[in-house]
């Protein structure tokens, strides 16, 4: 039995690696890591050398989801990891542990190739080497995740705590440095290896050149190893973490695989056995629990729709009248209806198509365009988009419709609070989505026709528009519905017969009394340009449109609920396999509430009905606080906070009121999802819950004052009590008013304004919520690029002529900064190290406040940025004539420090 003392294994937990590769090969178990040692030694050899190991290939977005790729394998060790580490061969083994997301740090395996070509910045384009996963396919990802990165991190982690610099205090610094230490002695490294890194050795002495050589000959004295020995004794060391594993849980003899591959001991099971658990118990010498089962597939989904159309035939079948069937049916689908809430909604859609198809038909010049029949833009009440209307689809489609479209759609589940159905403020956007890429192009491509034909501008021509729409033609294509390649050749050749372009202008008319008789003015400024032809355009998308729609409308919208559907079952069996057990309605909802959202009205046990599932438990249906739509109830909010939506005259003259604008806009769009917190949670949330520390507050007490102001006017809004006063905000850790010595009033900066500031000391204090960040300075010249790589002030390179940083806060003595100096630009980038998948984003937003003794007090919140962007610009410190100047910049980079150093000179390869 796995208990019994005997066991080779039990004596190998506690002792040394090598005495525990003793005890392995003595009892015949070592040559089955023969070969995955050998492929681990020799990628160890090839990265010391100096070669890259793997790459990362970055997505599009959803669709197209990052890739890393093992670049350092021959054919013959690839050939051997597709066996070993494929996905779904570990599956087939009952692996079905593996993680859906991932984030894969790939510049771990690449740090030493990095540390040799580019010294200088190595851990920060290591840091950007990493793969956000929302798939997990292939060996690849398997074999960084579960072998190699855990090989090269252990190995060069003295590179990136020396990296971090001294965050830790001395007592934390000396017990890591004794844990890397005796790491290394039990690896089998020389003694000396670490002489430079150690805490107490000198690293601080070293310049950063020195510092940069040390490093090298870390490098060079792991390659001296045999690293055969050095990849054993670590595949050992991982071994005996899983021996130790199974001994706590095998009480009985021997344990069940759920209770012993904790997620720490998941990848160990991947690396050494192909997640094969049977495989470990041969290696451990134990037989199976009595209660153990090796899911080798899951079963396939079976999906309970459509059955209403059947209902004639099975009534013949049985005997009996099909009223009977149909009433059978509503029971089992626990509504008033035959038909399934999915077929419901699939039908809601073509009636919908019916409707957008006629309005784009119909559509002439001199009309408005159709910018806003579909509801996918960002909710705007300050300000609106010239010729976008909102709402566009009351006035533009049947009445019907409208109705279905918010009767179907009007609910929807949290993910985080799936115990209740809460209101859905746009049914119209949850009906677009699960619509999908037909709508995205459809719309799309009428809309582009139309600005090219009628102005004022369009954001792609007829030539490129199926460059322009790649994104949904690819998931057409996925889907089987794809659109003919002829409707592209025609569209250009449309293009070419279109008119010549005219301005389209604003013009003004005026007429003035002179001593001479009146004088009649004109004046007119052009905002773009028009071409005559928009309706044989329009009447060719028409035909092709209406041939897609009879050919697939009816196959797509099968294929979306479908899809769906089954991705929610397989996503439940899985865990079934992983876990022993079906999940909670909790777990359920991180996984199923976007199919819920737009096929059951978010009806959790609609959905497990729907895929021939029990639901583990019954939602709520609370008292909805937001009656009609969702854009009126946000305008309502807008007015009583005080919003007016801006002009072209403020918005060209007054930035900060611009701004002001838009900050309460969002506060009045947010005010939704408070109310649906509140139906959900049964009280109005907190300000934890709400997440106010993520918002802007414009007001001169910012968070502390506009919250209950939000809140009291949200209550008198929704007729519901207000909740009590809460207590004051307290100050965060750390801080203390006002210890700058001035009394200056703030001053509010708008994304491109630029003010001067005195020439002397100035601080730059970046606040960040929602993600971990770095803060750095680039020093540039007159070109724009920076005199060397000393330019870039970081934590690892403090301090540089006259400009300084110290955690979150860039001083810059600006009296002492060379005239060769034109700028200062402010970087803050995602902490990688403390937060591998963070991004700026609308849960992670940055605030920069530029301050000098003198009074000088700037504020700059730049705007929510996409979602892929990790590093951001956020002010700028310039020359102007004889004096300085600050900027509010606010610019994204989604190509990571990498891109922004190429932009800036630095010297490294992108």
């Amino acid at each position: 039995m796995a208990s019994d003392p005997t066991r080779w294994w039990h004596a190998a937990i506690e002792a040394g690696p090598d005495e525990a590769l003793g005890l392995e090969a003595g009892a015949g178990q070592r040559q089955r890591f023969a070969e995955l040692d050998a492929l681990a030694a020799r990628v160890l050899s090839v990265a010391l050398a100096g070669q890259p190991v793997a790459t990362i290939t970055l997505g599009r977005g959803r669709h197209v989801p990052d890739t890393a790729k093992v670049t350092a394998l021959t054919q013959e060790e690839a050939a051997f990891c597709a066996s070993a580490f494929d996905v779904q061969e570990q599956q087939r083994r009952g692996a079905w542990y593996l993680p859906t997301k991932l984030s894969v740090k790939a510049g771990a395996v690449d740090l030493p190739y990095l540390l040799r070509e580019h010294p200088g910045h190595a851990l920060t384009l290591a840091a950007d080497e990493t793969a956000r996963l929302t798939a997990v396919e292939g060996a690849d990802t398997i074999v960084l995740w579960a072998l190699l990165v855990p090989l090269f991190e252990t190995l060069l982690q003295p590179v990136r705590l020396r990296a971090a610099g001294d965050i830790f205090p001395p007592t934390q610094q000396k017990q890591f440095w004794a844990l890397i230490e005796e790491r290394y002695r039990l690896l089998g490294i020389k003694d000396g290896a670490l002489e430079a890194f150690r805490f107490g050795g000198g690293w601080h002495k070293l310049d950063r050149s020195g510092q940069q050589q040390a490093r090298l000959d870390l490098l060079d004295t792991l390659a001296q190893t045999d690293l055969g020995q050095l990849v054993a004794r670590h595949r050992i060391q991982q071994l005996q973490g899983l021996m130790a594993g199974f001994a706590k849980k095998a009480k009985t003899g021997t344990a069940l695989a759920r209770r012993v591959l904790t997620k720490e001991l998941q990848p160990v099971a991947s690396a050494y056995f192909g997640g094969d658990w049977l495989a470990v118990l041969d290696y451990l010498q134990a037989s199976p629990h009595p209660n153990e089962e090796i899911i080798t597939a899951l079963p396939e989904p079976r999906l309970y729709v459509g059955a209403s159309s059947q209902a004639a035939g099975v009534a013949a079948e049985a005997g009996i009248s099909e009223s009977e069937v149909q009433a059978m049916l509503a029971a089992f689908l626990g509504g008033g209806s035959s038909m399934s809430p999915v077929e419901e909604r699939a039908e809601a859609l073509r009636s919908w198509w019916s409707g957008f198809d006629r309005s784009h038909a119909d559509q002439t010049p001199g009309m408005p365009p159709l910018w806003g029949l579909v509801d996918q833009e960002l909710m705007s009440l300050s300000r609106t988009e010239q010729d976008f209307t909102p709402q566009l689809y009351r006035q533009r489609l049947p009445a019907a419709v409208l109705e279905r479209v918010a009767q179907l759609w009007e609910t929807m589940t949290l993910p985080r609070h799936p115990g209740s159905i809460v209101s859905n403020p746009r049914p119209h956007q949850t009906m677009a989505d699960a619509l999908g890429p037909a709508g995205e192009f459809w719309h799309g491509i009428g809309l582009t026709a139309w600005f090219v034909c009628e102005g004022p501008y369009s954001r792609t021509s007829l030539d490129r528009v199926e460059r322009y729409y790649g994104k949904p033609l690819a998931a057409l294509r996925a889907a089987g519905c794809p659109v003919d390649t002829g409707f592209f050749r025609e569209l250009r050749t449309a293009e070419q017969m279109l008119g010549p372009e005219e301005d389209v202008a604003d013009r003004t008319i005026s007429t003035v009394e002179t001593p001479y008789g009146q004088v009649t003015f004109t004046s007119g400024m052009g905002h773009g340009t028009r071409r005559k032809g928009f309706e044989r355009v329009r009447d060719l998308i028409t035909r092709h449109r209406r041939a897609w729609a009879e050919q697939y409308l009816d196959a797509y919208l099968q294929h979306r609920w479908r899809t769906e559907l089954e991705d929610v079952a397989h996503q439940l069996h899985r865990f079934v396999a992983a876990k022993g057990r079906p999940p909670t309605l909790i777990q359920f909802s991180r996984f199923a509430t976007t199919t819920a959202n737009h096929w059951t009205g978010g009806d959790l046990g609609a959905l497990y009905t729907a895929i021939g599932e029990p639901a583990p438990a019954e939602q709520e249906r609370p008292a909805r606080l937001l009656a009609g739509d969702g854009y009126d109830f946000a305008r309502r909010v807008y007015q009583e906070l005080g919003g007016k939506p801006v002009d072209h005259g403020t918005w060209v003259n007054d930035p900060e009121e611009t701004q002001r604008q838009g900050q309460l806009g969002r506060l009045a769009t947010e005010s939704l999802r408070y109310l649906q917190l509140q139906e959900a949670l049964g009280q109005p949330p907190t300000a934890k819950q709400f997440g106010t520390q993520r918002l802007v507050w414009p007001w001169p007490g910012k968070e502390e004052e506009g919250w209950p102001v939000l809140q009291r006017v949200l209550a008198t809004l929704t007729d519901t009590t207000p909740p009590l006063a809460p207590a004051p905000f307290p100050a965060a850790p750390g801080t203390a008013p006002n210890q700058n010595g001035h009394d200056g009033a703030q001053e509010v900066l708008v994304k491109g304004a630029n003010v001067p500031v005195e020439i002397g000391p100035t601080t730059v204090q970046v606040i960040a919520t929602g993600a971990p960040v770095d803060v750095s300075a680039v020093l540039l010249a007159r070109n724009g690029r920076v005199r060397s790589d000393d330019d870039l002030v970081f934590f690892n390179h403090p301090a540089q002529d006259g400009v300084s940083i110290s955690g979150n806060t860039v001083s810059a003595e600006l009296g002492l900064v060379p005239e060769t100096v034109s700028s200062i630009v402010v970087v803050v980038s995602i902490d990688f190290e403390a937060q591998s998948d963070a991004v700026f984003g609308p849960g992670a937003m940055l605030n920069a406040e530029i301050i000098q003794p003198t009074g000088t007090h700037l504020s700059f919140t730049p705007e929510v940025f996409n979602g892929r962007e990790t590093v951001v610009v956020a002010v700028e410190l310039y020359r102007r004539a004889d004096g300085w100047r600050a900027r509010a910049v606010g610019q994204g980079y989604d190509t990571g420090l990498a891109g922004l150093a190429i932009d800036y000179g630095i010297n490294i390869e992108a």
